[in-house]
């Protein structure tokens, strides 16, 4: 067994703030579960909608988390396409289901408590339609073999899911149903990150926080917590694209960053440019905690972020401050993911380098730990490693509160057992 790492050496667990987790939720500690539902059965390399419409079994899916303990289940219901998973008036909804509606049902049934997981700023779907709210690129640069211009909208080619067209479907038939798909075409699966799934190339946007974007978000935040029983609502992606320093140099933005530095204010590389980012980033959290309080004050609400040097990553390229961020939140969500780097399994170089990015992560997260004022519970991942990569993040990234994992499809029978008799043996949550 991996050696425990005492994290209250590290995180200051707030007595008031725990007591408030257990008499709300009814958990000693939190086992989570994430499920993606338009990622398909497998992994999550895919964008399946045929799969969400008509074979996701909700009640199969809560029976079997039911019966390894866990007591949340994190659902994305607005992943980066931009898909709504619920019955709403101001989204899209290419399933035409309520998936939301009946996994609140189930939750019930089950007394397992629902987060929704939130997509913010990345959202190809809208991207598409409304290219005039996507981050605009500050200078040109070339980045994966494709270039880019100053002045150009961030819209690029998604690194990760591809999509197969459902038999008896053309691409132009559905590329209307899907207007952000792309005819690139990967045919070979590799043992890279971004070299894992094969199929048809969709694109993505990251959109501009100083956009209408934001209201659009807003929206759709109130119907959740208008009319959905769910526990938590947590935003995914607040942040910008992490793979570009020059985001977003859009009017809107540039004439606010004046307005607040002044005419000789530096773009794209000050400080003070790093600065507004991150303000603006807030300014949106803060707007979105509001919205869930007002509407639910017994809705938790939270923020996922990205490990990595503060510098280089968390200020320059996301513009998430951790300190204000966690400031506003009830919880933080670091997103803990060493081994998507590469599993053993692939080979000793790829089992490797994970194992360098888990040692990386644990010390990043020592090193930054008292930047959180709130509490921290981390997402790790279950698919894409083996069982005892997945047992060494359990336990590695238990920050306290417990761990949630990533994600329901592709998690294997062993990877299930272990689980079990990790919730029952470590976390005592048999009794």
């Amino acid at each position: 067994m991996e050696n425990k790492i005492n994290w209250s050496n590290y995180f200051e667990i707030d007595k008031a703030q725990y007591e408030y987790i257990r008499s709300n939720y009814g958990v000693d500690k939190f086992l989570g579960m994430g499920l993606m539902p338009i990622r398909g059965p497998k992994g999550f390399r895919k964008l399946d909608y045929e799969f969400a419409r008509t074979q996701l079994n909700v009640k199969e899916v809560m029976k079997k988390l039911d019966q390894q303990h866990f007591n949340f289940l994190g659902l994305v219901i607005k992943d980066t396409d931009g898909a709504c998973l619920w019955n709403t008036e101001s989204g899209w909804n290419p399933t035409q289901r309520d998936i939301l509606g009946e996994f609140c049902d189930a939750g019930i049934d089950y007394n397992i408590n629902v987060f929704a997981s939130f997509t913010s700023m990345n959202d190809a779907y809208q991207g598409t339609i409304h290219p005039e709210r996507v981050s605009v690129h500050g200078r040109s640069g070339k980045k994966a073999g494709s270039r880019y211009k100053k002045g150009q909208i961030s819209t690029h080619l998604e690194g990760e899911m591809r999509v197969d067209l459902p038999e008896g479907m053309s691409f132009e038939e559905y590329h209307e149903l899907i207007p952000f798909l792309t005819e690139n075409f990967d045919e070979k699966i590799g043992k890279a990150r971004g070299d894992r799934g094969s199929g048809y190339i969709p694109t993505t946007s990251f959109m501009c926080p100083n956009s209408e974007h934001v209201n659009y978000l807003l929206q759709l935040a109130k119907e959740l917590v208008n009319n959905y029983p769910i526990k938590g609502l947590i935003a995914d992606y607040i942040r910008y694209d992490g793979g570009y320093t020059d985001l977003c140099a859009c009017e809107r933005c540039v004439r606010k960053f004046r307005a607040k530095y002044g005419p000789k204010s530096k773009l794209l590389t000050s400080k003070e440019w790093y600065e507004f980012k991150a303000d603006t980033i807030v300014e949106y959290g803060k707007k979105l905690h509001e919205i869930i309080k007002t509407n639910n004050i017994n809705c938790i609400s939270g923020w996922f972020c990205l490990p990595g040097p503060k510098k280089m990553l968390s200020q320059k390229r996301l513009g998430q401050d951790w300190e204000k961020l966690s400031s506003i939140f009830d919880i933080s969500l670091p997103m803990e993911y060493p081994y998507l780097m590469g599993t053993r399994d692939d080979g000793l170089f790829w089992g490797k380098l994970a194992d360098f990015f888990y040692w990386y992560y644990i010390r990043n997260m020592k090193k930054r730990a008292h930047e959180f004022k709130n509490p921290v519970l981390a997402i790790t991942n279950s698919v894409e490693c083996n069982t005892k990569e997945m047992l060494k993040q359990m336990r590695g990234f238990n920050f306290g509160y417990g761990v949630g994992l990533f994600k329901y499809y592709g998690t294997s029978e062993d990877q299930w057992k272990a689980i079990k008799k990790y919730a029952e043996t470590e976390l005592k949550l048999d009794t």
